[in-house]
């Protein structure tokens, strides 16, 4: 990584906000001194999955990252509608601040279908990937990342509150998410 200032841009479907999502956010915060600040852009649809209410996810999001310095939560992929793709939004981002350098914040899991995105090639000009180890993913080489992302899997944590696991499903969330999760009652089967 060059001495370059940068926004970050960690986006995802936040269906729920994790633990493993926070840690990643403070470890650029803590360990990223050119990380000048981080953007979550929560997405607005995903193909092939049926997420909670963009509002109820941006809101987690606020109670999850929002006690962070230097973390802005965007409502970018709302403005954009329809099916959510990286490309899209980094080209308003972009747009809207042409002199800002971003970068791309995507997990090690990601790196061998990523080149089958659509617009991959633009989004590692826009954005360069600055890529997060994860638990369990063996380094390749002596250059990738180390693991800094624990294995927590949003599928774990939404079977836990579909049964109103609150106990178990709170191992991987913070407070705020839990409870509001639990006050809305968000995820539980009918």
């Amino acid at each position: 990584m060059s001495d370059e200032q940068f926004t970050a841009v960690y986006g995802g479907s936040y269906d729920p906000p994790t633990l493993g999502h926070l840690m990643v956010v403070s470890h650029l915060l803590l360990n990223a001194p050119n990380v000048q600040r981080i953007y979550i852009p929560p997405c607005f649809q995903q193909r092939g999955k049926n997420l909670s209410s963009f509002e109820h996810r941006l809101i987690m999001c606020e109670r999850n990252f929002g006690i962070l310095p230097r973390v802005k939560i965007l409502r970018i992929e709302e403005e954009l509608g329809g099916e959510s793709l990286t490309i899209r939004m980094l080209r308003e981002l972009r747009k809207n601040e042409p002199n800002t350098k971003f970068r791309f914040v995507m997990g090690a899991d990601l790196i061998d279908t990523a080149p089958s995105w659509e617009g991959w090639d633009e989004i590692q000009m826009i954005a360069p990937p600055l890529i997060i180890g994860r638990a369990g993913i063996s380094p390749r080489r002596p250059e990738d990342p180390t693991p800094v992302a624990p294995l927590v899997s949003s599928t774990i944590v939404r079977e836990a509150l579909a049964s109103g696991d609150y106990q178990e499903a709170g191992r991987y969330l913070t407070n705020g998410v839990c409870k509001y999760i639990q006050d809305n009652r968000l995820y539980l089967k009918t």
